[in-house]
């Protein structure tokens, strides 16, 4: 509950700036477990499916820039880089949302 308040407070912080923010998406790596789990970050929010991720980013003013350099190393699973599909529906999303959404490529 306290990383949706978070996430709420963000939000809410960006859809009072004047003109639409620039943010940055990461990909973190949990290795605590035999399989890796990972997180997708914005500012000091984190998700941990890419619906949470959807949810939060449909709170954003239009016009928001979404920036992701994921880098090339993969251990598989990721979420997004894993699956075209899954990255052709979230780009889609954005779309849909009017959020910029900017994918570095790696290498």
């Amino acid at each position: 509950m306290h990383g949706m308040l978070m996430a709420a407070v963000l939000a809410a912080a960006i859809a009072g700036a004047a003109e639409p923010a620039t943010y940055e998406l990461k990909l973190v790596y949990i290795f605590e477990s035999p399989r890796p789990e990972f997180i997708l970050v914005i500012g000091n929010s984190g998700f941990k499916t890419v619906p949470a991720l959807e949810k939060f980013i449909a709170t954003l003013p239009a016009g928001t820039k979404l920036t992701w350099n994921p880098g090339c190393e993969r251990f598989g699973g990721e979420p997004l880089l894993s699956s075209e599909k899954e990255m052709a529906a979230f780009r889609a999303f954005c779309r849909d949302h009017e959020i910029d959404f900017v994918l570095v490529p790696s290498g």
